[in-house]
């Protein structure tokens, strides 16, 4: 038989690699399909029904982790929710609370919340769902693979449920659509455990858009909630809906109904520091970007909606990067900017060209500009009267009149600009202001028609003449005429708007109002002095000194507070200037309102000596404002100052990024006394300048001991707090304290469980600071304890100062053990408390130690004295000195494990094991808050 050739064996190996790789994919495609297939039958039942929730859980976090903006380029652009979100306040809520929003709605479990377009309704439903799933993920096996689920106590499990979702099966019950919502998210045939947990009331229902719904659908909607409510008494339900809709559906029903707020400069500084700007860009952009907003006070208004000012954000980051441009300084301008680059869309092709969108976009804000101000909801146009307007504009530029439904989506897939709502029912523009800018564009040739239109609905129109005014550089005295025949107010807004206007018109609308400044003038009359007397011209400036001289009117106080006000409005450093020059609180109020621009001249004011100008400082909530505060904190040694500094930059430390500020802080050792072992559990390492700021600020609060939390103001961080709650003074003793008090049987059981050697500190977090421990329980407790351990009155004060569940831990720690030592308030290593209280319980050797240590001795020298004589002299000498240096070893073993004893007693305080713990928690929570 010949030889084959050696090429052969070789084929015949490449082949079987080829055919056996080919197998092993095909195999594993089969077999990923069969357990598919058995998931997809099988999720529900009771054998892969935690599987199924755990993929539900990573499922949820995986959706809601990023989000895309409306008016995305080339590949979606994905924002990290985390680091963009900025926690919403509800309108009148307080402004000093934190995620405002967030803890109104966990307060109750009806709730619903309303906003404008763009407010922040859907975003967030989708922060509160992505934290839930968030905080069940645990690190994988060694830090490495998919993150595990934790499963333990699985409540309050968030659906968010869009309602548009019920106008593609109205049929369905709520029920079902809930069911559906799970198996879009891993979790198929879910039904009979979404009924078992709504009956539990483990789930939380997130009705998001009741707006979306189709109107003639939406009064059965209602009711279906109605009834879904009263059925499940125990769930928590939230139902969002624009303003303009919402007729009062609820308010029987649902306990709370809420409104977002506008954001301040402090949120639009949070928003604007977590946004992802692109590499290349200046370090100080979003300084850069806050300088342009306040030298321009007709845009700030602008950047208080979230949409608008991811807008600002876009431009600036995809638009003016690498260019010369800025931001402009007119209201008119800026939405120019806007409509032209996102309509441009310079990034991606365009089917159509940017002139006829242009044209379409107007036309359609002329038409729905047109829609009387009285009508329920005037901002949205059913989609059969928008297509008609797209047509006949097609029909005026030529082209053919099929092309509408192509045109129309690609203005809002594209731009952003136009919004599809009811489920593509209805369209309206992202914003109001968009929308009356786009009209009075349209009408910029024809200022007749503008007067006509404002004349039959001023209501509707009043912004749409402002911007006209500004749309381009064209003499406006006819209409700013006819309008102050008609509404005074309006054409002095208009004032600063138009960029031509009759020098004498002018100046009688000025002066008008100049007579009637602080009689009854109302806000919108102060903010548009503010808006005419930041402009630059000379017009402008003349206001500006009218305004300079009223607020030092010592004998018109009501002149004075008004043109106070007015000049916080410019947003110009000189008007902050010129308050300072003013005595009074309210030329300090007007500060205070002025955000960044006023924080050099409050610092100059406190360090003075005026307390008001602190609490200003602290009310702009800025890094900028706690920084200054944080150098008034060490340049002073009045004790008055020093206690208002030392409790105002506490509080401002509550802030997530002003505590990431500071503690880039560098304080010279030396520049003043501080406790510095207060931060020790908290510093990230030995640079961290809040080591520094929280021992100074805790040294002054006991230094000078005082009220800690006043009326209407937060308490200082409460880690600060709980230092020196429960940390010893010097000289304190630090005796645990006897139960003496004769209490209630509740109480006497509370002590002897807390002295009970078998309840360690882990038992104690997890049975009485549980989530589900309602706070008025531990509040009673708290009050139980507080009289049995009797603290000093300024360690009860500290302790007042903690939120409840932190006030109840703290108590705790001092029934235990009284006042820790310092060495306890120290950064927790993670050792496992279990094994470190076995081993300190142990006693046995410890007694054999001590035994030995006595005795060894003595049985040593009557052994060498009989060795000395009836064996030698040296072996007894051997044996007189040997034994003692053994048990000299043995004393030092014993010593040694003494003082082992001691660090696993600092290791086992509650303090470390029971508060330090749940300080951490909190202070994350506020942090994702």
């Amino acid at each position: 038989m010949p030889d084959l050739p050696q090429w052969i064996p070789w084929l015949g190996g490449a082949v079987l690699a080829v055919v056996g790789a080919t197998a092993k994919s095909w195999l594993e495609t089969k077999l990923k399909q069969a357990a598919d297939f058995l998931y997809a039958r099988l999720a529900g039942s009771p054998l892969l029904r935690r599987t199924a929730l755990a993929k539900y859980v990573r499922e949820l976090h995986a959706r809601h982790s990023k989000f895309a903006v409306s008016f995305q380029v080339e590949d979606a652009l994905k924002l990290p929710m985390e680091s963009v979100y900025v926690p919403l306040r509800a309108a009148g809520a307080a402004p000093r609370a934190p995620g405002e929003m967030a803890a109104t709605l966990r307060q109750e479990r009806r709730s619903v919340v309303l906003g404008v377009p763009g407010a922040g309704k859907t975003m967030l439903l989708r922060h509160e769902a992505l934290m839930w799933a968030k905080g069940r993920l645990r690190p994988g096996r060694r830090g490495r693979g998919r993150p595990r689920v934790d499963l333990a106590e699985l409540t309050g499990v968030p659906v968010l449920l869009e309602l548009h979702r019920l106008n593609k099966n109205p049929e369905w019950s709520l029920e079902q659509h809930i069911a559906d919502h799970f198996g879009r998210h891993e979790f198929p045939r879910a039904e009979k455990w979404v009924a078992r947990a709504l009956e539990r009331g483990d789930l939380a229902l997130y009705f998001d858009g009741l707006d979306e719904v189709a109107s003639d659908h939406r009064g059965q909607v209602v009711d279906r909630i109605k009834d879904f409510a009263q059925r499940y008494g125990e769930c928590r339900i939230v139902v969002t809906c624009r303003v303009a809709v919402y007729d009062g559906w609820f308010a029987d029903e649902f306990q709370q109904t809420l409104r977002v707020q506008d954001f301040d400069e402090h949120l639009i500084r949070r928003f604007l520091g977590g946004w992802p700007w692109p590499e290349g860009m200046a370090d100080d952009t979003v300084e850069q970007l806050l300088g342009a907003l306040r030298d321009t006070p007709q845009l700030m208004p602008l950047a208080r909606n979230p949409l608008l000012l991811t807008m600002v954000a876009y431009l600036y980051s995809y638009v003016y990067a690498g260019t010369d441009q800025v931001l402009p300084h007119t209201r008119a301008d800026f939405y120019k900017q806007v409509v032209d680059n996102l309509l441009m869309d310079r990034r991606r092709h365009s089917r159509f060209a940017f002139p006829l969108k242009k044209a379409v976009l107007q036309a359609l804000a002329l038409a729905a500009q047109d829609v009387p101000s009285g009508s329920h909801d005037r901002l949205t146009r059913p989609e059969g009267e928008v297509l008609q307007t797209v047509r006949e504009v097609l029909r005026t530029q030529g082209r053919e009149e099929s092309l509408a439904e192509d045109v129309l989506r690609e203005i809002v897939d594209r731009s952003g600009l136009l919004l599809a709502v009811d489920n593509g029912e209805r369209y309206q523009f992202a914003h109001l202001t968009l929308q009356e800018y786009a009209a009075a564009r349209a009408l910029a040739a024809d200022p007749e028609g503008l007067l006509r239109r404002y004349r039959a609905d001023p209501t509707a129109w009043r912004e749409a003449v402002r911007l006209w005014c500004g749309v381009d550089a064209r003499d406006c005295t006819g209409v700013v005429r006819a309008v102050y025949a008609e509404d005074a107010l309006l054409a002095f807004q208009c004032l600063a708007d138009a960029l031509v206007v009759e020098e004498g018109l002018a100046e009688e609308i000025v002066g008008h109002f100049c007579g009637r400044l602080g009689a009854g003038s109302d806000a919108a009359v102060t903010a548009a002095f503010g808006l005419v007397a930041a402009d630059r011209r000379p017009r402008g400036v003349r206001v500006f000194e009218f305004l300079r001289e009223a607020a030092r009117a010592a004998g018109l106080p009501l002149r004075a507070a008004a043109a106070c006000q007015a000049l916080a409005a410019t947003n110009l450093p000189r008007a902050a200037e010129a308050l300072a020059e003013v005595p009074g609180f309210a030329a300090e109020r007007a500060l205070a309102s002025m955000g960044d621009i006023a924080v050099p001249v409050l610092k100059r004011l406190a360090a003075e000596g005026r307390l008001t100008a602190a609490s200003g400082l602290s009310l702009i909530r800025t890094p900028k404002a706690a920084l200054a505060l944080n150098e008034l904190l060490w340049s002073t040694q009045d004790a008055k100052l020093l206690r208002r500094f030392a409790r105002l930059v506490g509080i401002l430390i509550n802030d997530p990024q002003i505590e990431e500020e500071l503690r880039k802080v560098r304080v010279e050792p030396g520049a003043g006394d501080w406790l510095r072992w207060v931060w020790r559990p908290f510093a990230r390492g030995a640079d961290d300048g809040l080591a520094a700021i929280a021992g100074r600020i805790a040294w002054v609060l006991r230094t000078y001991p005082g009220p800690v939390v006043s009326a209407g103001m937060p308490a200082p961080d409460p880690r600060i707090m709980a230092a020196l709650s429960v940390v010893a003074y010097s000289g304190e003793n630090r005796q645990p304290h006897e139960n003496t008090y004769q209490s209630p049987p509740m109480s006497e059981r509370l002590f002897r469980a807390l002295r009970s050697t078998d309840l360690t500190a882990p038992v104690l977090r997890d049975a009485l600071l549980a989530d589900d421990v309602e706070e008025a329980v531990l509040l009673d407790g708290y009050l139980e304890l507080l009289r049995a351990v009797s603290p000093p009155p300024q360690r009860e004060a500290y302790l007042a100062a903690l939120p409840v569940r932190l006030r109840f831990g703290a108590v705790v720690c001092l029934a235990l053990e009284g006042p820790a030592p310092e060495e306890v308030w120290a950064p927790t290593d993670g050792e496992d408390t279990e094994r470190a209280l076995r081993r300190h319980r142990s006693t046995l050797w410890r007694w054999l130690a001590r035994t030995g240590c006595l005795l060894l001795p003595g049985a040593a020298v009557v052994y060498g004295a009989a060795a000395s004589v009836l064996l030698s002299p040296v072996h007894g000498l051997f044996m007189a000195g040997g034994i003692p240096l053994l048990a000299a070893g043995v004393l030092v073993l014993w010593s040694l494990k003494e003082r082992r004893a001691v660090d696993l007693g600092v290791r086992t305080h509650p303090v470390r094991t029971l508060l330090l713990p749940e300080l951490h928690r909190y202070t994350a929570g506020r942090a994702q808050r």
